[in-house]
């Protein structure tokens, strides 16, 4: 019998540029949850609580882990919904261009995308209620992290399996965002475009990611209160505050 040949390979070049955001989030202590026994399961039970939430944030629907909180309740459908997801094992990427015909993304969408995604971070223990109702296992995944980037991506075409690939700074950096401080659990990078109005409107603040490996002092977007709220090692091996003109 002929073995099958594991190899990776894509068509052609990569595409042209496009402009693109990209989102990834993560399940913190979802390897802890995989080890306990017969997890198999309940594993896609649980996965599936999770994709339905996400998908509510995006596409619209009930956001009941918020339902008396500003910007959730009943959610409609965002502007522009992401042309590429995938599972990465203890999470997603996602991957989102600008609407047919436009150029960028308007700040309406972008503003909702982010109050959406910290909203869900914020109130996920809520969530992870609802998963204890039909996945009987103590060390459910508490927490969940979002990182946020914008900017120049490539797509490729592999010719293995025709599946879409994506690469580029803003999806490095939106990886690396996602795990660089789990006490907050939501940083964005300032590169969203998000004015000082709208920062200030929804309780978001600016401040300098100084030890992001790959990516020298990246200005980044966290919500205000829980920024205050850190310890202060943290803050000062992690962060400094963008100085005042």
């Amino acid at each position: 019998m002929k073995k099958k040949q594991l190899k990776i390979s894509f068509q052609g070049e990569a595409s042209r540029a496009k402009h693109g955001l990209v989102m990834i989030f993560d399940l913190e202590g979802f390897s802890q949850f995989f080890n306990q026994p017969d997890v198999q399961s309940y594993i896609t039970n649980y996965l599936n609580r999770i994709f339905e939430c996400i998908s509510i944030s995006m596409e619209g629907g009930t956001a009941y882990w918020a339902i008396d909180e500003k910007n959730a309740g009943k959610l409609r459908p965002l502007s522009v919904l992401p042309s590429h997801v995938k599972f990465m094992g203890d999470g997603a990427l996602y991957i989102w261009t600008p609407a047919k015909g436009a150029k960028d993304f308007d700040s309406t969408f972008m503003t909702n995308l982010v109050n959406r995604l910290w909203n869900l971070k914020t109130y996920f223990t809520v969530v992870v209620e609802k998963c204890a109702e039909d996945v009987p296992v103590v060390e459910l995944p508490k927490r969940i992290r979002f990182g946020l980037a914008r900017g120049t991506i490539y797509e490729l075409s592999r010719s293995d399996n025709n599946a879409r690939e994506y690469i580029g700074f803003c999806v490095n950096l939106a990886s690396r965002l996602q795990r660089y401080c789990p006490e907050l659990g939501f940083i964005a990078s300032a590169r969203l475009g998000l004015s000082e109005e709208a920062l200030k409107q929804h309780g978001y603040t600016k401040v300098i990611a100084k030890n992001l490996k790959g990516f020298p002092k990246e200005i980044v977007i966290v919500d205000e209160n829980e920024f205050k709220a850190l310890p202060t090692a943290t803050k000062n091996s992690l962060f400094e505050e963008i100085a005042k003109k």
